[in-house]
């Protein structure tokens, strides 16, 4: 097991913990909403949605959502190869909170929550393994046999707040279920 593995396998997940790295992955999210091409890339959507609900389009309403379309594609390329602030394109946990580190937006956000770099790092990465061992197995995981890094006991916490979980991930994605 390599550095990274055997940190993530000895990191336990907590529902506070959990909980402070939602808002801190909301915090990212609005504030990369504020982002100009971001607001941008909002726009282009709905014209082109508005233009799409006509039935039949003039030359230069299709002129015009082919151009939407090639600006839409140019900004998502954009966005896909910027370096993520929260650590998204990071390999290795010190990539993730070296990455997190360059933005001082981040960093105010993981301290309004009492969150580390290092610690959201772990946080995330663990509860996206024991999510995908939970999801994948359908709650039916050998928690004897995890792959390398995977806590048993973070598996275990996803399953017996399962509910819990779901409600924090809503209220992040912004579809409270509230």
């Amino acid at each position: 097991m390599g550095p990274d593995e055997k940190e993530l396998a000895a990191y336990r997940l907590t529902l506070p913990t959990v909980r402070k790295v939602a808002a801190v992955m909301k915090a990212f999210a609005d504030e990369a909403a504020q982002d100009p091409r971001a607001k941008e890339l909002a726009k282009i959507k709905t014209e082109i949605e508005e233009l799409g609900k006509k039935d039949e389009l003039t030359e230069a309403e299709q002129a015009k959502i082919d151009k939407l379309h090639e600006r839409r594609q140019a900004l998502e390329e954009e966005a896909a190869n910027s370096p993520d602030r929260d650590g998204n394109n990071a390999k290795t946990l010190d990539e993730m909170e070296a990455q997190v580190r360059k933005h001082p937006a981040a960093l105010r956000a993981l301290a309004s929550q009492g969150l580390t770099p290092r610690e959201y790092a772990k946080a995330t990465m663990a509860l996206l393994l024991a999510s995908m061992v939970e999801g994948f197995s359908q709650g039916k995981a050998d928690l004897e046999k995890l792959p390398p890094g995977v806590n048993a006991e973070n598996v275990r916490f996803v399953l017996e707040n399962k509910a819990e979980l779901e409600t924090i991930y809503a209220a992040m994605s912004g579809k409270d279920k509230k």
